[in-house]
């Protein structure tokens, strides 16, 4: 076996006290990360406190409390997962070309693309190198967590996996997810191919896939540090074994199950990356689609509120208005029912001691403007302060002279008068009607000739 392989002796020996799981008695605020277990159809359940970056990440058992707040992230399993890398241009819509290189090549199926996402890895001169995903369609969901359509983020279980603590970043990872063997391709920290392998042909097809990737420039340099991590001693043993074969330059070095017999916990990473499946991302676009109509009828809910605030304001001053009005008239009403009694007193009286009511007076000051004969009086009519006068003139002129002298009398400025046109009663002759009304007089009246 290969010298550089002395590190393998690490014993899964149980956690120190202090690194053993807290056990919280209340909901805590943190990041649930969801990961393929070992075996089929298994899921681990991991708590990461972002606000204490030292703490170890917390296996949860089905018991433990969910943190209230936080992130959710399901570590979707590799095997419904496809990955391609690729190179292309620097320039242009990245999502776009990669779309149409792997249509071109006919390597999306139906519905893949919806979910097709990139992981950037490198930029060299006018190419980039991208990891292409894309989501298996259709989508095996029945196999993942209860309620994993709310989930806040998707990764990929290669981004995940933990690093080696003695000899820095890993150019190739094997593990163990859902009771099958997956490796993982790496190139400064980020994965450039994933894929599942059977045991029986381990060493031969990694090989091949290595120098495949080494020709199209994927990888800059055969694996020089490889990492199996939580797989049982004797079987990580004879995988090393086989690899050492494959690549005997390579430093080879175990990560053993630990106390809970689980891989080692998964390490975030800074860059976040999400490959949500068709449904998660229609179940976001619900719940987008219910936040903007709940935000809308919030909007209306909160102006409804300020018409209400300013009709009740505006109530409230007109309710104070009436009352300051109530009250001017309560404290007006004595002296204006005194005023009134004077007045109807006053026109009670009026007729028989002011001269401007006597109708012979009236009748001088209607007849004052006929001097000259032009003019003739046929009916004057005077009751109940209605004055009806009708006359015959010699010409249409001389009628609304006559007309214009008798408003403009001062013993008669207290009617208001109405007129019609002049009628033509025969030859040289006009009649003419004018009618005028005292301010006091009642509206219905019967006149009298």
């Amino acid at each position: 076996m290969n010298p550089a392989t002395e590190n393998m002796a690490e014993s899964a020996m149980p956690s120190s006290p202090d690194k053993l799981p807290m056990q919280h008695h209340g909901k805590r605020k943190g990041i649930v990360v969801e990961r393929p277990g070992l075996l089929a159809s298994t899921w681990e359940r991991w708590l990461i406190l972002p606000d204490q970056p030292e703490s170890e990440p917390e296996l949860l058992t089905p018991e433990s409390p969910t943190p209230t707040r936080g992130e959710h992230i399901i570590i979707l399993p590799s095997s419904t997962l496809y990955a391609w890398p690729l190179w292309i241009a620097a320039e242009g819509e990245s999502l776009e070309l990669v779309r149409m290189e792997l249509s071109g090549r006919h390597l999306l199926k139906r519905g893949m693309d919806d979910s097709l996402a990139i992981l950037p890895i490198l930029r060299k001169e006018e190419r980039q190198l991208f990891l292409a995903v894309a989501c298996e369609e259709p989508f095996p969901g029945e196999s993942l967590p209860q309620g994993w359509q709310n989930a806040t983020r998707f990764e990929l279980p290669a981004r995940l996996r933990p690093e080696s603590q003695h000899q820095g970043d890993s150019d190739l990872i094997l593990w163990e997810e859902w009771g099958g063997l997956t490796i993982a391709f790496y190139r400064g920290g980020e994965p450039v191919w994933f894929c599942g392998v059977r045991e029986e042909e381990l060493s031969s097809l990694i090989h091949r896939i290595a120098l495949r990737l080494l020709a199209e420039g994927v990888l800059e340099r055969l694996p020089e540090n490889i990492s199996v991590q939580g797989i049982d001693r004797s079987r990580a043993e004879k995988f090393i074994s086989a690899l050492s074969r494959s690549f005997p330059r390579a430093r080879l070095h175990l990560v053993p199950l630990n106390s809970e017999n689980t891989a080692p916990p998964p390490q975030l990473k800074e860059n976040s990356f999400d490959l949500a499946p068709h449904e998660a991302r229609a179940k976001r676009l619900q719940l987008k689609q219910r936040e903007r109509l709940i935000s809308f009828a919030a909007a209306a809910a909160i102006i409804y509120f300020l018409l209400l605030i300013w009709g009740a304001g505006d109530l409230l001053i007109r309710q104070n208005a009436l009352k300051r009005l109530r009250q001017e008239i309560a404290i007006a009403s004595p002296p204006a029912l005194t005023a009134q009694k004077e007045s109807d007193r006053w026109h009670t009286f009026r007729p028989f001691f002011d001269p401007t009511t006597y109708a012979l007076d009236l009748l001088s000051a209607v007849a004052a403007p006929t001097d000259g004969g032009k003019v003739r009086l046929t009916l004057f009519s005077l009751e109940q302060g209605h004055l009806q006068i009708s006359g015959e003139a010699t010409d249409v002129t001389e009628a609304y002279n006559f007309i214009e002298k008798l408003k403009k009398n001062p013993q008669l400025q207290e009617f208001d008068w109405t007129s019609g046109q002049p009628q033509l009663a025969g030859k040289n002759s006009v009649k003419f009607d004018i009618s005028g009304t005292r301010p006091d007089a009642p509206h219905e009246t019967a006149s009298t000739q």
